[in-house]
């Protein structure tokens, strides 16, 4: 059974007196335990994509479905809150919190079964990712681009969700700390069965996906 499946999207802009189509009636099938790649030109529609798979931005034509329900009717806030995680290239955490306590936070908002105490579980998770105790409870301001970027990805985890959302997640880091990164993505794919997709305009990620996948033209195609 797919995961994530995308059917007849189709979504525009308009420019000047003319509508430009940057996704044409695409379809694609996402499957649990991928890792898989978008790669494109600037402009070409990769964070679109992204947004609309996500449930960020509606699409103007098409459906989209999560485990063969329509996210329309699952609704589009707790498909964002309970089904799947963002991860972002500027982390996206909440800077006045510690790294455990942005863990914890989503935790506490999710309608799915999280083990609690929420503190130690998030302790572990973090743990996991290179993340230890006396770092996990310091001010995000005073960890590492690439620290901050494993919280990030901790958090997407902590909610117990299938599907992982990456927007160019290594654009500001340094390429020995982008090939960290890179290992967890293909963990989570690999031992936690998860499906992530990643917009990237790196070739060292693309390379060391599952499946890549190209934008272009509208469409999306898998790249040989």
């Amino acid at each position: 059974m797919s995961l994530l499946k995308l059917e007849n999207i189709s979504y525009g802009y308009i420019d000047g007196n003319n509508k430009r189509m940057i996704l044409k009636n695409l379809n694609y099938t996402f499957e649990r335990g991928r890792f898989y790649s978008i790669l494109g030109p600037s402009g070409s529609g990769k964070t679109t994509l992204l947004a609309i798979a996500g449930g960020l931005e509606k699409c103007q034509e098409g459906k989209v479905f999560f485990e063969e329900k329509n996210v329309n009717d699952i609704g589009l806030g707790k498909y964002r809150r309970d089904y799947l995680s963002f991860v972002f290239q500027q982390f996206n955490l909440i800077p006045y919190l510690s790294a455990v306590e942005n863990v914890v936070n989503v935790m506490e908002i999710t309608d799915n079964q999280v083990p609690k105490p929420y503190y130690k579980t998030a302790l572990n998770l973090l743990n996991q990712f290179g993340i230890v105790k006396t770092k996990a409870e310091r001010s995000i301001y005073k960890l590492s681009g690439g620290e901050q970027q494993r919280v990030a990805i901790a958090r997407g985890l902590a909610t117990n969700v299938d599907l992982i959302m990456a927007d160019e997640p290594t654009g500001n880091l340094d390429t020995a700390t982008e090939k960290e990164i890179i290992k967890i993505f293909r963990l989570l794919a690999e031992e936690y069965d998860k499906c992530v997709i990643v917009v990237t305009h790196s070739d060292s990620i693309a390379d060391f996906s599952d499946i890549q996948l190209k934008l272009n033209e509208g469409k999306l195609t898998e790249r040989m």
